[in-house]
């Protein structure tokens, strides 16, 4: 008997999950293939990122081999890169081959989106992989060894474009990480100026209004300047323009970090699955529209709280309960059981980090927390996605203590 071939196209947070729990759940009657491609041979942790990116944690430390992960006599790993969907002839291109499949997962993250503002291509930092951690540890780190007070008589200027999420966990653990790097390369702190750009009139402006004057009052006190209520127009290689309410303003730049936008993975427009900008509005199951061979979770899907207009913001924790319900409903469909799954998203709460001795969050109930309890939360949350992926060992090998 022909087996039927399970896809999985990427290894974030959603794939990699998926792929672990099919792993589990599969059987050798349900005469089934697993394939993962994933164009590195690793999955890292996202969430993480921001500290790669100050030159706190290694990339070893948040890379995670892939083989580590799946048992490789129920899924079979290709380190390819996707090139294309082409969903109506059931086929996935690859940079180096072409597969077909019986069921899809689309699982290929998301993509921080410089595009909209002139000059955000060329000269911005965005942190969306590794690689941009990497590089931009490696500028910061360049702009302070290069930095010389005396031949330039003004400070060096780091301004971070966009005060959400992304921006004031990246804010936080600059600020924690600053004074060492300072005194690694014999500079001044005070030499060293930190702007926050941001056009919405306040920081962190889908969190709660409680927590995001917090985590302002926070940085400011670690020395970051707020432009609220301020546009980035344009960016060139030494300034970032900005506009605030008609008043265009420029600000002399040594290096700009983007963090104020993301999108789903472009490769979902071009293909023939519907999507609204970008993202795939998934039916309850976690199907694409019109595809009952295709799933869409983690970054792609676009999940709707009852009665909202806007989806869920994507993160790991959705992304982990997604790969679970994808999971069963696969097991469910290869078994000919066509009662799936309603993927019903379990709001565990959110937390932000602010450095590595301080947080914000809200957990279940809405109950806010700060400081150092919300710390030791963030890492119980970071340190559980450790286990539900990689079990006992991963946790002891990875985890934050």
């Amino acid at each position: 008997m022909v087996k039927k071939k399970i896809l999985i196209i990427g290894a974030g947070y959603a794939g990699i999950a998926t792929a672990v729990k099919l792993q589990k759940k599969i059987t050798k009657n349900d005469n089934v293939e697993i394939f993962l491609v994933n164009k590195h041979d690793y999955h890292y942790q996202t969430t993480w990122l921001h500290e790669n990116a100050v030159g706190v944690r290694t990339d070893e430390q948040t890379m995670i081999p892939i083989k580590d992960l799946i048992d490789q006599s129920k899924v079979t790993f290709i380190k390819d890169t996707v090139t294309a969907l082409e969903v109506k002839q059931k086929k996935v291109q690859l940079a180096k081959s072409t597969l077909d499949y019986d069921y899809l997962v689309v699982a290929l993250g998301f993509e921080v989106d410089t595009s909209q503002i002139l000059g955000l291509d060329d000269y911005a930092y965005p942190l969306g992989t590794l690689e941009q951690a990497r590089t931009l540890r490696e500028q910061l780190e360049m702009q302070l060894a290069g930095f010389n007070k005396s031949r330039t008589n003004t400070p060096l200027t780091l301004v971070i474009g966009g005060g959400g999420f992304t921006g004031v966990v990246y804010l936080g653990e600059l600020v924690n990480r600053l004074p060492d790097l300072c005194e690694k390369y014999n500079v001044d702190r005070a030499d060293v100026k930190v702007i926050a750009v941001e056009k919405e009139p306040s920081v962190m402006p889908d969190f709660d209004p409680e927590l995001g004057e917090y985590a302002m009052r926070y940085l400011e006190e670690r020395g970051v300047e707020f432009r609220l209520g301020t546009a980035v127009k344009k960016v060139e290689s030494d300034c970032v323009t900005v506009e605030k309410a008609g008043r265009v303003e420029t600000i002399k730049s040594s290096l700009l970090f983007w963090s104020a936008g993301v999108r789903a993975n472009r490769l979902i427009e071009k293909s023939d699955i519907p999507d609204k900008n970008g993202s795939v509005e998934v039916q309850d199951d976690l199907r694409a529209p019109g595809y009952d061979d295709v799933f869409v979770i983690g970054d792609c899907a676009a999940v709707y709280p009852k009665n909202s207009k806007a989806p869920y913001r994507a993160t790991a924790q959705i992304a982990m309960q997604q790969a679970e319900v994808c999971a069963s409903n696969l097991v469910k469909i290869v078994n000919n059981n066509q009662n799936l799954n309603v993927f019903q998203f379990n709001d565990p709460g959110t937390i932000a980090s602010l450095g590595r001795k301080d947080a914000i969050g809200i957990i279940s109930n809405n109950k806010k927390v700060f400081g150092r309890t919300a710390s030791i939360l963030k890492k119980i949350i970071d340190n559980r996605f450790l286990y539900q992926i990689g079990g006992l060992s991963l946790l002891l090998k990875k985890r934050k203590l």
